[in-house]
């Protein structure tokens, strides 16, 4: 829970969140639940199963993704927009991979 709060209340440096957070464990998340997922078709098991399974981590990756934007305001300008344009393509790449 403090985990939550800490990055809902932008007590979080913008270093943190971006590569540890972000970068690190949202990646290593996404890439296991599309692990899981394609085993699951592999498997033999519904289509919309390995679908749901895919998309678990999207809350996960929206929360990260829109600490990281509030976060952005807290550093020079030039470098929250380089923040902020790095995590939303990450966004993008999670949910298109």
């Amino acid at each position: 829970m403090r985990y939550v709060r800490d990055r809902s209340r932008d007590r979080v440096p913008i270093k943190v969140l971006l590569w540890r957070d972000m970068f690190v464990c949202g990646t290593v998340l996404n890439l296991g639940f599309l692990g899981l997922a394609i085993l699951i078709v592999q498997l033999g098991y519904p289509d919309w199963l390995a679908v749901l399974v895919f998309f678990l981590p999207m809350p996960f990756n929206i929360f990260i993704w829109a600490a990281v934007w509030r976060a952005a305001d807290q550093i020079p300008v030039i470098a929250a927009w380089i923040a902020r344009a790095t995590g939303t393509g990450w966004l993008a790449m999670m949910v298109v991979v």
